[in-house]
């Protein structure tokens, strides 16, 4: 059996048909870049945690019958003169034209707040018309802050700080009307306070969604191109020549062509997920090509003509590139056992990504080699100081190994059993604002509501009525108020929004609870829609707190489920469901969270097992265990140090750099099983192998390095993604060059030593 299934053929058959294959090549280019133009961009951070528990479908029901929050913008103003007569007017004339804008449907302010019942049945503003008509400011923020509406949500304690809602028209989804209507909303509020003294900061969904599509549209260029750039310089620095320039670059674009095309044509959004696999299948696609290429110039440089020389690299390195395909592929669809949409979609992209930058390299560079190779000067003793340099870390590390092995390998196993254990200290971990950008507007507004208000984050309580009974009942309002009382038990719950405050507000005001569920009755649906959704007998209870950990709120979850089970007996019929985009990040980031990690160990021992099942040997598989799982282990040392601990997004990393580093050894077990056939002496096969294989891996770790360039990415999921691959993907070269050739060559001198092998004639 052949180690690459004998697809590597495909090189040779473009080979011998070069016009054939480049036509080929370009009529499928054609066809994807067609598609292209179908690709769209999601900012939906919260379709990362869809998933098909019952939990989701809650959380569905939920947004479909209080759709608010998801349409919910927060305008953020703050300033000492917030509590003015002169301001207090103008923020009322903001609310009053911020109504008119295009797209909005609602605004909830200070200026909403109602008085309790008069004796005439009457509900007065608890802000007069006219500030003319306020006496004491004083008195009148004392009334506000006691108000159910207001205290903690809209005002803050000293005056200075007010909070807008502003909800959104369902039809203004899009990106493009989210955004006019953002500008607009920004616009009025300057147009109202001109260059005063207050400041404006917005938040919400709609606003981070805006954020984020813009980020990603403008990072698909930048990322692409800073990537692509790198490359061009790697391959100009090391081959010195313009056609060696085009073979090895030219790959990677076509590649990138493929895949956005692909996407495109599939329907497949860019996200915040799958806005690296471009990036990443470029610098893939790469490293296969100069894989290829170092071995082209190798074979010239030995003796061979043009074309014998590409069909020798071609036999030599397609094989390995094939099963280094096979293994990365196998890495990213493991993910797919997370059965978390989101994942299993980026998997999948990835995955056909890797089948591209194989499919790519063996379709263009064989036949374009034939066409621009020929006459070109591939001398040793000319060649120029960059590939020299690299050529001479090879020698080193090779003398390196041979002299040191026993260092190497002692050095390496205490490493990796210290990086080991501090990995498993590592606990799950994510928080919603983590994943938007530190130091944008709708970040530091969320960390001013979190600290200066009731806080960002909310669990909702969902609470459903039996359809053959009245909503709008007293049972119902009895219900309501247990909950609510429940939230509020909560030290970390800061606040509570439902029915019940304002049927308290009304009983202050002398109401009995029967006039306020016939005044619930007959006023509009919208005025308590926040509330409850009469025609789906539903109702909610909303606790509003700081944004926390994952870690920190599922006990508190677990908690109020546990409490709401035993209210849920005493009104038989209704369903309590703890719910939110709070609660489901929480469960499902944490319980994704374990699923990569198992769906990690899973692809680690395939990958390890088909290593040796494709070089026939078992000593293979064993060898390449710890310089595989040492880069992981550094990583997940760099994370416990750093505080982050671990994230869904640090285990995709370790997933698909594992799938990489992997590529390294393969690569390096396959040339040592060549040089043994030539020399059977271990020093000298590995000697062979080091300083004939270490310049491309070298060259194509640097090049998969440059797909880390999103380390200057804005987006924390990105940034971290860019940091770990640079570090998987730096300590894999040092345990391919030095660790995995050290522990091979102890092995055969312990095999030689048992008479397993024969002593070199």
């Amino acid at each position: 059996m052949r180690v690459g299934f004998g697809l590597e053929r495909l090189g040779l058959l473009a080979l011998r048909s070069p016009r054939a294959a480049l036509a080929v090549v370009l009529a499928i280019t054609a066809f994807f870049v067609a598609g292209i133009v179908q690709l769209q961009f999601s900012s939906e951070l919260r379709q990362i945690f869809r998933s098909d528990s019952a939990h989701y479908a809650t959380f569905q029901q939920m947004t479909e019958r209080f759709p608010g929050s998801e349409r919910d913008v927060f305008l953020v103003i703050e300033g000492d003169s917030v509590f003015t007569p002169e301001r207090l007017e103008d923020l009322r004339t903001l609310h009053i034209d911020l109504r008119w804008v295009d797209g909005v449907k609602t605004v909830l302010s200070i200026f909403s707040a109602r008085m309790p019942p008069q004796a005439d049945g009457s509900r007065p503003y608890v802000i007069a018309p006219s500030m003319d008509e306020v006496e004491d400011f004083s008195a009148l923020r004392a009334s506000l802050l006691k108000h159910p509406l207001i205290s903690g949500k809209l005002l803050d304690d000293d005056g200075t700080l007010s909070l807008m809602v502003i909800a959104l028209e369902d039809t203004h989804r899009g990106f493009a009307k989210t955004k006019q209507t953002l500008n607009e909303i920004r616009a009025t509020f300057e147009s109202t306070f001109g260059d005063g003294d207050l400041s404006l900061k917005l938040t919400g969904m709609p606003v981070v969604r805006v954020l984020v599509i813009g980020m990603l549209t403008h990072e698909e260029l930048y990322f692409k191109f800073s990537a692509y750039a790198l490359t061009l310089l790697l391959s100009w620095l090391f081959f010195r020549s313009f056609r060696f320039l085009i073979l090895a670059v030219l790959p990677p674009v076509i590649a990138m062509i493929w895949l956005l095309g692909g996407m495109g044509w599939t329907g497949q959004d860019i996200n915040v997920v799958t806005n690296v696999v471009p990036t990443l299948v470029m610098v893939i696609t790469f490293a296969n090509s100069i894989h290829l290429l170092v071995a082209v110039r190798r074979h010239r440089s030995g003796g061979l003509e043009n074309e014998p020389a590409i069909a020798a690299a071609v036999s030599e390195i397609g094989p390995a590139t094939v099963l280094t395909s096979l293994t990365t592929a196998i890495a990213l669809l493991c993910l797919i056992l997370t059965r978390q949409p989101t994942i299993v979609s980026f998997a999948s992209i990835a995955a056909y990504g890797t089948a591209l930058a194989f499919i790519v390299v063996m379709l263009i560079v064989p036949p374009l080699a034939r066409y621009l190779l020929p006459g070109v000067e591939m001398s040793v003793e000319n060649r120029p100081r960059f590939p020299r340099l690299i050529d001479r870390l090879s020698v080193a590390a090779s003398a390196l190994v041979l002299g040191r092995p026993k260092s190497i390998v002692s050095i390496g196993c205490l490493l990796f059993l210290i990086c080991g254990t501090v990995y498993f200290l590592n606990e799950p971990h994510f928080r919603y604002r983590s994943n938007l950008p530190a130091g944008t507007e709708p970040y530091r507004a969320m960390e001013t509501i979190d600290t200066r208000l009731a806080g960002t984050s909310t669990l909702r309580v969902f609470m459903e009525w039996p359809a053959t009974r009245e909503l709008i009942s007293q049972p119902m309002l009895d219900l309501t108020r247990k909950v609510h009382e429940t939230l509020q038990r909560e030290p970390v719950i800061k606040e509570v929004w439902s029915l019940h405050g304002s049927a308290e507000w009304s009983r202050n005001g002398g109401w009995s609870d029967e006039e306020f569920l016939q005044f619930v009755r007959d006023v509009p649906v919208e005025t308590f829609q926040r509330f409850i959704s009469i025609d789906t007998n539903s109702a909610l209870v909303t606790g509003q707190l700081p944004d926390i950990d994952a870690a920190e709120l599922m006990p508190l979850i677990v908690g109020l489920e546990r409490k709401l089970q035993a209210l849920q007996a005493e009104y038989p019929g209704t369903t309590l469901s703890v719910t939110g985009i709070a609660a489901q990040s929480a469960r499902s980031a944490l319980e994704m969270i374990d699923r990569l990690n198992r769906s990690l160990l899973i692809a680690i021992a395939v990958i390890i097992v088909l290593i040796g099942f494709c070089l026939r040997s078992a000593s293979a598989s064993l060898v390449s265990v710890i310089p595989n799982l040492f880069p992981i282990a550094m990583a997940g040392t760099m994370l416990y140090l750093t505080g982050r601990e671990l994230q869904f997004t640090s285990i995709i990393v370790f997933a698909i750099a594992f799938g990489i580093a992997v590529d390294s050894t393969i690569h390096m077990l396959n040339h040592f099983r060549h040089s043994q056939a030539v020399e059977p002496d271990p020093r000298a096969a590995l000697n062979r192998t080091i300083v004939a294989i270490g310049p491309a891996l070298i060259i194509s770790t640097i090049a998969l390095m440059s797909g880390g360039v999103t380390v200057f990415s804005p987006l924390p999921m990105a940034a971290l993604y860019g940091q770990l691959m640079m570090l998987v993907l730096g300590t894999a070269l040092i345990g391919d060059i030095l660790f995995l050739p050290a522990v091979i060559l102890l092995i055969q001198r312990w095999r030689r030593s048992r008479g397993m092998i024969a002593q070199p004639g």
